[in-house]
């Protein structure tokens, strides 16, 4: 094996580590997986504007929005084109999201594709930026909204 086919696993390792970690609701590791500032573009799924936020904010963001929902991410093929900067890997997802109760629907599915911008340090490929280019969503598109209210309560 190359160089450079050891480098194109170890970013493929960190892109299946995000939806693993995101599924078993281990936050710190996930957090591992970030830059310190990330660049995060999920317009095409909840409109708005792309956002820059701290890795902390963005996990953050995801253990609020997801704790009690269910979720199981299914990635691939994952490629990945290496530069002298980084990296950039691209791969299909699709994502499911159960919340038992949820009063518009329990199931949420997201199909989409994701492209992920890393750099690699001293502590090895980090994420600086991921964006979701959603294809097609089905079900309770209130889900997250209405698991985070039934938790508030």
């Amino acid at each position: 094996m190359t160089r450079e086919d050891q480098r194109a696993d170890s970013v493929r390792d960190v892109v299946v580590g995000v939806v693993h970690h995101i599924d078993a609701k281990r936050w710190s590791e996930l957090r591992a997986l970030y830059a310190d500032e990330v660049d995060t573009d999920y317009t095409s799924l909840f409109g708005g504007t792309p956002q820059k936020q701290t890795g902390d904010a963005l996990i953050g963001g995801w253990r609020g929005a997801l704790e009690k929902v269910r979720t199981h991410h299914l990635l691939g093929p994952i490629t990945v084109e290496l530069d002298a900067a980084g990296a950039t890997a691209h791969c299909h997802v699709r994502a499911l999201h159960r919340a038992p109760g949820a009063p518009s629907g329990e199931d949420w599915e997201v199909l989409g594709h994701y492209v992920f911008s890393l750099e690699s340090g001293a502590s090895g490929w980090k994420i600086t930026a991921m964006k979701l280019e959603t294809l097609l969503q089905s079900g309770n598109t209130k889900l997250l909204a209405e698991a985070s209210a039934s938790a508030s309560r």
